[in-house]
């Protein structure tokens, strides 16, 4: 039995907080006691072991054989190891005591006697004595001996408050209550031959004073009662003598007969102990080993001399970290295991890392962190050496009582049970098995442990055959009973379950932890609580793989941790209350932090499921209560069943153990839409209205139990690929928010009550809509996403896909009478462009009657510039400019910022080359930014946007306008004192050419007209076959359809000024490709070659070299070449010109790309495209036929030497 009392002078350099002193100091010297019963000097017997102190018992087992008829009983917890229920209660009188005490400031002993079968618990003034033995749970009150502890004296020097130190005497008849011996430090002592005494107040004792050495300061630190044939003995040892009084047995009852003090009865040269403070003693056969510091001695029994003293101080210090970083090393207790083998206790301050994970902190938080530590000793001829070293799992802290450890041995030292103020800590032998079972109140206290016999129980294989030890599997349960505060506890441990414990069974150890945690913890009555290991000791991905284990366990409705019920609300609650205990007791534990991310949202998802599931139950019973014959939800389970007959095996989470999951949550969410959504259409608005309430419940109810528990499970968003946001999930709602759709805009549905059910579930649904997708939109953004493939590929097309449908749903919202609900999401989602659509219809304009007008001025005043810049984008994009120069004041300063975006934007482009399909740069705004600059007299800013639409005008007369308003803009911004942009001004010169060109031609095509009579002056046909008669007569002649289509010029009788004037428009033309640039030049270049007939020009016979001259002065091509050297040879030489400005006839051969050429002429047919590619082949196939290499040399020095320039 190991009994709690108060512990013995400690160092007084150990690091702890001040309190008084419950023994005296350590330098005052020792006095030993022996008790013995019956014969003073009978021989000892040849071999006893007694564990831990007074009433520690023999272990010795036997065969349980009524093991299967034992009455079931109240457990405390429960692992595969270790079962642990209550034995029974303390006495009424004892329960009202320890209720108040306060084992901070007050001294309290106990112990649990196996042998007598009595308990006992005393305080500094009294003593409470009641049999255990016969105690059943479901006993009453057991009878209470209550009896008066020995005062100290008033005048002794070392009087403490402090607890008596006891025994209780055995009786040999077993009938008979036991004796008790109280002693109190300062060596006053008292007898009761029986304790019956205590029914009546107890008076009836024998007291003496044992004679300590006052001047001496000498004490009574032990009191141990020795288990033998021909007695029991209690002492303790001081450097020069020992103390020693017996209760001398008689035939009926035992009396204090004699004290008496004997000096050294060892003979002179015997070896003599040093001093010091014997901590506790044990005795083994005829012999008894005291731990005294961190020396043990030996002494025999029968003579009583000291055989043996051995420092183990040094070989332990060693054996532990190879004694670096261990200080203040002390012995604790002391208990034998076998004849050459002990058990010792330690405790030491270590200042060294936590490598191992061993050091805790002191009990105070600062100093050395104090290890306890378990050595097992092996005798050898020198003294005695370590065979091995386990840390003790326990962690003092200010709140733990003032207790002296005890070690305790069960099965023979298989696990040793080291018993603390509130904790008991059991360790095996040669497993890595550890188990702690801790107090849960902080004013409970353990205040006493007894080892039992272990229990044999044999397995047969037929239930009704005879007991036969050989017939089956024997197993062996230790035990031990526990007293606490209010009741009695008794453990069993499967001994050989804790041998067969392995290193990687310490996850299923933490799981046992978790789970007795969910089970046990709200027993009331339970004075046990459920920790986990320290956090220095405890393994991380050990406590994930048992916390998610255990989740998906409680998923599965395992029965060990889910009662069975056919009530399935009142299982699902009971379910959902066993994961709240679950993070609530890793929470408690501060294990949190141990635990990843991806297991925290394991857990979380696994709670959010189950709460899910159980508002599906929920609205499902809710439809059948209603008196609905058909459920397509219960019709859905039973489809999926059936598809899928393994899914109840299928894992909870992916790599996690294969734990059963049936919670239907996922599934049937699934399964909804995998199986019913495709014929939503079809199946009427009943289904429709089912299976979205459902979609709605489940999902409302996951995202709504994750947002108000993030912080209970440490979830750092976003979520690990949530299952609420899988693209199955999205699909399916968005199915769902379509068929809601569609019913609304049905006008020959939505009319009827479930029609109208089913429209105003539409709001529900595209809130879960948008939720799920951002949802998942954040994950693919996360850094832990972007190692996956294809997710910046999956995101881009979900933003894409959300950015389409965002504006249709809200508007579709608007249009079903639920606009506070779409405001609210185009809010939510920053989606302000649908917030301004939503807002300024139907009627835009005026302003007045805009029945959003106050809304839009709250959202203004509200969101400023991100809201204001989207109103004038709206107006823009959809023609209701009016709108914003009606309220010019409110909205210019948002105009004045878009349209600043559309510069800088243009600018950007320009700097990165990025063009558009045309050659020119996006604006779109600038159509009605040149009006806002016009009207803020910013002429400047108002030509140079006028200069863009000009350009992308597709008319002359429009082109005309914005060229000529631009120009006097330009005007009135010089006139203003404005800066002159040169470049602008000569692209509203050129632009304003390039229509008088046009104008010209249109004049002189239509002197073509003049021949068409009647009906034929409106016929298109008409109109080309006469132009091209009358002005393209060659054109005519070569048959180029595709030329005549569209006009393409025949030479007039100056044709060398208008290809001039097409050179110097594409080099001077900004905006245009530099491809389409370039062919450009090749086509007027190739026309130029094509004007002249070069043949008959070389025909030289009979013709002078002036007259040869003169021929090449009249062709095209010097005509062209006298236009364009001027422009070459002023060109600096740090400057280029584009590329084909200046070609001869092999550089101007090829032709354009049919893709080209369909960007020139945007909508012509693609059989006239192929027509114009035909002919731009025929043309250059002509110029390469010709073979002008030497006449275009001849000619190009001509034009250099007119114009007084030499040609290299």
């Amino acid at each position: 039995m190991a009994a709690f009392d108060s512990p013995p002078p400690r160092k007084t350099h150990r690091y702890g907080a001040p309190r008084q002193p419950s023994t005296p100091p350590r330098q005052r010297k020792l006095v030993g006691t022996r008790l013995a019963s019956g014969a003073n000097n009978a021989p000892p017997t040849a071999k006893s072991t007694t564990p831990t102190n007074a009433m520690d018992v023999q272990e010795a087992g036997y065969y349980d054989r009524e093991r299967p008829l034992r009455e079931k009983e109240t457990v405390f917890a429960k692992t595969e190891e270790l079962v642990v229920g209550l034995y029974g209660n303390l006495p009424v009188e004892v329960r009202h005591v320890l209720r108040s005490a306060d084992f901070l400031t007050e001294s309290y002993v106990g112990g649990i006697d196996g042998t007598s079968g009595y308990t006992l618990v005393a305080s500094v003034r009294t003593c409470y004595v009641w049999a255990h033995a016969t105690l059943k749970p479901t006993s009453p009150s057991p009878t209470c001996y209550i009896l008066p502890c020995p005062p100290p004296p008033i005048d002794h020097p070392t009087t403490t408050f402090q607890a008596p130190y006891f025994a209780l005497v055995p009786s040999r008849a077993r009938a008979v209550e036991p004796g008790l011996i109280l002693v109190s430090p300062t060596g006053v002592a008292r007898f009761w031959p029986s304790i019956s005494s205590g029914l009546s107040g107890g008076g009836a004792f024998e007291s003496v004073q044992i004679p300590l050495g006052v001047a001496e300061d000498e004490y009574v630190s032990r009191l141990t009662r020795i288990d033998q044939p021909a007695g029991a003995y209690a002492q303790e040892n001081t450097p020069s003598r020992r103390r020693e009084f017996s209760p001398q047995p008689s035939s009926s009852s035992l009396s204090l007969t004699r004290l008496f003090g004997i000096g050294w009865s060892a003979p002179t040269p015997a070896p003599r102990p040093e001093p010091g403070n014997v901590v506790t003693l044990v005795s083994s056969g005829s012999v008894i080993f005291a731990l005294v510091e961190t020396r043990i001695q030996k002494w025999a029994l029968s003579s009583e001399e000291l055989i043996r003293e051995t420092d183990v101080g040094d070989v332990v210090r060693e054996a532990i970290a190879s004694g670096v970083g261990v200080e203040d090393l002390e012995g604790i207790d002391l208990v034998v295991e076998s004849e050459n083998t002990l058990v010792l206790l330690v405790s030491y301050a270590s200042s060294g890392s936590l490598d191992a994970g061993a050091m805790v902190l002191d009990q105070y938080e600062y100093g050395p962190r104090r290890v306890y530590a378990i050595v097992r000793l092996v005798s050898h001829e020198d003294g005695w050496g370590v065979d091995r070293i386990s840390v003790v799992p326990y962690v003092a802290n200010a709140a733990s009582p003032p207790a002296h450890p005890h070690l305790s041995l069960l099965a023979g030292g298989a696990i040793v049970a080291v018993l603390f103020g509130e904790v008991v800590v059991l360790c095996a032998r040669d497993t890595p098995y550890h188990e702690r079972l801790v107090l849960k109140s902080s004013t409970d206290r353990l205040l006493g442990l007894a080892a039992l016999p272990s229990v044999f129980s044999v397995d047969y294989a037929d239930a009704d055959s005879s007991v036969d030890m050989d017939g089956g599997e024997t197993r062996e349960e230790a035990q031990m009973l526990l007293m606490a505060s209010g009741l009695m506890l008794k453990a069993r441990v499967d001994v050989d379950k804790v041998k067969r414990f392995r290193l990687e069974s310490l996850p299923n150890l933490l799981k046992a932890t978790l789970k007795q945690a969910i089970l046990y913890s709200p027993i009331p009555s339970n004075p046990l609580q459920f920790i986990l290991p320290p956090s220095p000791l405890l393994d991380g991905d050990a406590l994930m793989h048992a916390a998610e284990e255990t989740s998906a366990s409680v998923l599965a409705s395992d029965p060990e941790i889910v009662r069975p019920n056919h009530d399935l609300t009142a299982q699902l609650t009971a379910r959902k209350e066993r994961l709240s205990w679950l993070i609530g007791f890793i929470n408690d534990n501060g294990a949190l932090g141990k635990m990843s991310q991806r297991s925290r949202q394991r857990l979380a998802t696994d709670a959010e499921k189950l709460y899910a599931c159980h508002q599906l139950w929920v609205k499902l019973n809710e439809h059948i209560d209603s008196g609905a014959a058909h459920s397509l939800i219960v019709d859905t389970i039973h489809a999926f069943t059936a598809t899928h007959p393994s899914s109840s095996a299928t894992p909870s989470h992916p790599g996690s153990p294969s734990t059963p999951e049936r919670t239907p949550s996922q599934d049937v969410v699934r399964d909804f839409f995998k199986h019913r959504l495709g014929s939503m259409g079809s199946g009427g608005i009943g289904p429709l209205k089912e299976i979205g309430g459902a979609v709605v419940t489940t999902l409302q109810a996951a995202l709504s139990y994750r947002a108000y528990n993030l912080g209970v499970y440490g979830v750092d968003l976003p979520m690990i690929k949530p299952w609420t946001s899988r693209p199955t999930v999205i699909d399916a709602v968005l199915k769902l928010v379509d068929a809601a759709s569609k019913v609304a805009t049905d006008s020959g549905s939505s009319s009827s009550a479930g029609a109208k059910d089913v429209v105003n579930m539409l709001p529900e649904l595209a809130t879960l809509l948008f939720a799920c997708v951002q949802e998942r939109l954040d994950w693919l953004g996360s850094p832990m996403a972007a190692d996956e493939p294809g997710t910046q590929r999956d995101r881009i097309e979900l933003e894409d896909r959300f950015s389409q449908l965002r504006p249709e749903i809200l508007e579709t919202l608007r249009l079903t009478d639920h606009l506070q609900q779409a405001l609210a999401l185009a809010t939510t989602y920053t989606d302000f462009s649908s917030l301004a659509s939503l807002l300024l219809r139907p009627t835009p304009y005026p302003p007045s009657a805009n029945p959003h007008a106050s809304l839009i001025n709250d959202y203004r005043e509200r969101y400023n510039h991100a809201f204001g810049r989207e109103v004038v984008r709206w107006c823009i994009e959809h023609g209701e400019a009016r709108v914003l120069f009606a309220e010019e004041d409110v909205w210019g300063p948002y105009m004045d910022e878009v349209f600043a975006d559309g510069v800088d934007k243009q600018r950007q482009r320009q700097e990165s080359g990025a063009m558009d399909v045309d050659g020119r740069e996006l604006d779109e705004f600038n159509a009605i930014a040149w009006v806002n600059d016009m009207g803020r007299s910013r002429f400047g800013d108002a030509s140079r946007r006028l200069i863009n639409v000009a350009k992308g005008a597709t008319e002359v007369g429009q082109k005309h306008l914005m060229l000529s308003l631009g120009k006097l803009a330009q005007l009135a911004h010089l006139q203003e004192g404005g800066a002159l942009d040169g470049a602008l001004l000569e692209a509203f010169h050129d632009g304003l050419d390039f229509i008088a060109v046009q104008e010209k031609l249109f004049k002189d095509f239509q002197t073509g007209l003049a021949s068409l009579r009647g009906k034929q002056k409106q016929n298109q046909d008409a109109q080309v076959e006469a132009i091209v008669r009358a002005k393209a007569s060659k054109l005519k002649e070569s048959e180029r359809k595709g030329f005549i289509s569209i006009f393409k010029n025949e030479t007039t009788k100056r044709p060398w000024e208008t290809t001039a004037t097409a050179l110097q428009l594409l080099l001077r033309e900004g905006d245009l490709p530099d491809v389409r640039r370039l062919s450009a030049f090749r086509r007027v270049w190739c026309r130029v070659y094509n004007h002249d007939d070069w043949d008959a020009i070389r025909q030289t016979a009979n013709i002078t070299d002036a007259q040869l001259a003169a021929r090449f002065r009249g062709t095209a091509l010097y005509h062209t070449l006298q236009a364009i050297l001027p422009v070459i040879k002023s060109t600096p030489q740090n400057e280029t010109l584009p590329e084909g400005f200046d070609l001869d006839p092999n550089q101007c051969l090829p032709v354009p790309l049919m893709p080209e050429t369909s960007s020139r002429f945007p909508g012509m047919p693609v059989e006239m495209v192929g027509e114009l590619a035909r002919d731009f082949r025929a043309e250059s196939t002509k110029v390469e036929r010709m073979k002008l290499d030497d006449v275009y040399f001849r000619v190009r020095e001509l034009a250099s030497e007119d114009l007084g320039y030499e040609e290299h």
